[in-house]
This record gives structure tokens, C-alpha cells and sequence, in this order.
């Protein structure tokens, strides 16, 4: 019964060990790009501003590095052209994969002139009513806004040559064929990075493979380190390697205090028949024959064997009985003192 019960625990914890893999997003990575659409009147430093993280300083020179068309010397840049931002990419809670930038607001500001107009669309009013406490109708003046962008590390599942990736907010001139065109890519293979997703609705984000600094296309799994899926599978034996080794302990010692229950009345028995045996001292109540059956066959109470004495030799040693040797008498019979074999 506990041996069922041991494996009905075993069951029990690898169902939580597989609930717990099975969580939505378990690391991000170093990388990702958002693609942002420069809108008139706005300045470089305005948007390194916006986009800043350990990736991007008030500096331009990274984005340089990616837009290397697009951005032009002396901090001035192109209306209505999109640049490439890098960001880092994390996960979120376990629940998504993306990274909150920080905006301080000014005066007037409102969710949506944040997430449609300094974010061009990477995030949404939602994100940010989840992610910040702030009355949408009354946001002050100088507060710190939480901006979560979305972000993707790639699919193994449908390519392994992609490990770079865009967060690409849909305009209205925008389409499937134009997306693939400009990235050179199949659009099949964007399509299926963007399941169900309708490419010229006009709005929403998809995630498109980008080009890293060299101009590029970057691999999931670089060849100088452990993939995700591998360092997954890793993870996983080393779950189920403990398990199998609480197991054997749990099994083990059940089978332990088994062994014991069994072995203890079996020890027993042997030392009582083997004192009854070699000392003839003792015999078994209720036993069969006639007081002298053989020790291997005793089933029951072990007392000690009295001394037996024959009738003829009760009456000779109290001269048959004489009142002269009476000593008393109780509920069992008279009592006589005599000596009987010297003693």
C-alpha cells in the first residue's frame, strides 16, 4: 500500500515538475530591435530618450550601427522612415517576453500620446494601464510611466537561421508583400513567424527577422553556445535525474520497514524455539501429545516444565498420606510435607 502510494507522490511531482517547464517564456535574449517610425519634428535625442536602456544611451552612435541608411550625420534624421532600435528582450513575469522602458511624463500628457505618439504604436494604452497605477485622465506632471514593449527571441519550431528579431508596428500602408519585399524575405516564413495575424489591417505588432549591426541575419542558436532547446532538455533531465532519486530513497525505505516487519516475528520465534529445544526446561501450553511433543512443532505460550512425580512415590514419601505430614489444605486438595528424591 505505501509502495502505491510512493509512486502516486512520484506522479504528483513530475506533473508539477512539468508544469512548471510548461511556463510561457523562460529567459529572453541579449537582443531585439523595435522598429520605430519617425514621425516630423521629431529628434534623434528625442527618441534615444524615449528608447533608452543599457543598449542605447543619449549617444547615436549605436543606431548608427543599424541604420546606417537611415540615420544621417550631425543628429538629423529622416521623417517618416522607420530605424531599427536594439533593446534588451526579456521575460516578463514568465508570462512574455519584452522590456519596460521608462517615460517621464510632461504636462498634458496622456496613455495615448504615449503609446501612439512617443512609442509610435510599440505599446498599447492597455500595457500601459496594466503595468502603471496612474488615473489615465489626471497623469501628473514629472511621474515615471512604465512603457512595455513586446519583443521575440525567435521559433525553433519554424526556423533555426533567425535569431534576431523586430517588433514591427503595422501602419496602414502596410502589407505582406511590402513587409517581405523590403526585409527580402519569403513571406511565407513571415507569415508563419505571425500566425492569423492580417498584415494590412493597419495596426497591431508583428515580429519580423532583422539584420544585427553587420548587416546580417543572425542565427537562434549561435554556434558558440548551448541552444535554448538543448539548455531546456538539460533542464528537464536534471528534474527528473532528482526525482528518480527521491523516488528510489522513498521506495527504498518503505521496503526497509517492510523487510523489518516481516524479519522481527520470524527472529523471534527462532530464539524462543531454540531456548525451548537446548534447555528442556520449558514446554507449550495447549500443546499436542502427552506433555513431551518436540520443540519445531510448539504453537503457542512458552512456561516452565515442572518436575513429575508418580502416585507411588507421593504415597511412600508421606506415609500414604498419613496426618502426621499434613500441613495444611486449600481450595486445590491437602498439602503433605515429604522429601522425595532428596530433596
Amino acid at each position: 500500500m505505501k509502495l502505491k502510494n510512493g509512486l502516486l507522490l512520484f506522479f504528483l511531482l513530475v506533473e508539477c515538475a512539468f508544469f512548471k517547464v510548461d511556463s510561457k517564456c523562460v529567459k529572453g535574449c541579449d537582443i531585439a530591435l523595435a522598429s520605430y517610425y519617425v514621425m516630423p519634428l521629431v529628434e534623434l535625442s528625442n527618441i534615444t530618450t524615449f528608447m533608452q536602456s543599457k543598449l542605447v544611451t543619449n549617444s547615436s552612435d549605436v543606431l548608427n550601427r543599424y541604420n546606417k541608411v537611415l540615420v544621417t550625420n550631425h543628429g538629423n534624421i529622416f521623417s517618416y522612415f522607420r530605424i531599427n532600435i536594439p533593446f534588451p528582450c526579456e521575460c516578463i513575469g514568465g508570462e512574455f517576453l519584452g522590456h519596460v522602458f521608462e517615460y517621464t511624463t510632461k504636462k498634458g500628457d496622456t496613455y495615448d500620446l504615449i503609446a501612439n505618439n512617443y512609442y509610435v504604436s510599440l505599446t498599447t494604452v492597455e500595457l500601459l494601464k496594466k503595468f502603471n497605477s496612474y488615473d489615465p485622465n489626471h497623469i501628473p506632471a514629472k511621474a515615471k510611466v512604465n512603457v512595455t514593449v513586446n519583443c521575440s527571441c525567435g521559433n525553433s519550431r519554424i526556423s533555426k537561421d533567425y535569431g534576431l528579431f523586430v517588433t514591427y508596428p503595422l501602419r496602414f500602408t502596410d502589407s505582406l508583400e511590402k513587409i517581405a519585399n523590403e526585409s527580402k524575405l519569403d513571406e511565407g516564413l513571415i507569415q508563419n513567424f505571425n500566425p492569423d495575424v492580417n498584415f494590412s489591417r493597419g495596426s497591431g505588432i508583428v515580429f519580423i527577422p532583422g539584420r544585427d549591426k553587420n548587416g546580417e541575419y543572425v542565427p537562434l542558436y549561435p554556434k558558440t553556445g548551448v541552444g535554448k532547446g538543448v539548455a531546456i532538455g538539460i533542464s528537464i533531465a536534471g528534474v527528473f535525474a532528482v526525482l528518480l532519486f527521491v523516488i528510489c530513497i522513498y521506495v527504498k525505505y518503505f521496503q526497509k520497514k517492510e523487510e523489518e516487519k516481516t524479519i522481527l516475528p520470524r527472529v523471534s520465534k527462532a530464539l524462543s524455539t531454540q531456548d525451548a529445544s537446548s534447555s528442556g526446561e520449558y514446554e507449550t501450553s495447549g500443546s499436542s501429545g502427552h506433555g513431551t511433543g518436540s520443540a519445531a512443532g510448539l504453537t503457542g505460550i512458552m512456561v516452565a516444565k515442572s518436575t513429575e512425580f508418580s502416585y507411588q512415590e507421593l504415597a511412600k514419601a508421606t506415609d500414604n498420606f498419613s496426618l502426621d505430614n499434613k500441613i495444611g489444605q486449600g481450595g486445590f486438595g491437602a498439602v503433605y510435607y515429604a522429601e522425595l528424591r532428596g530433596e
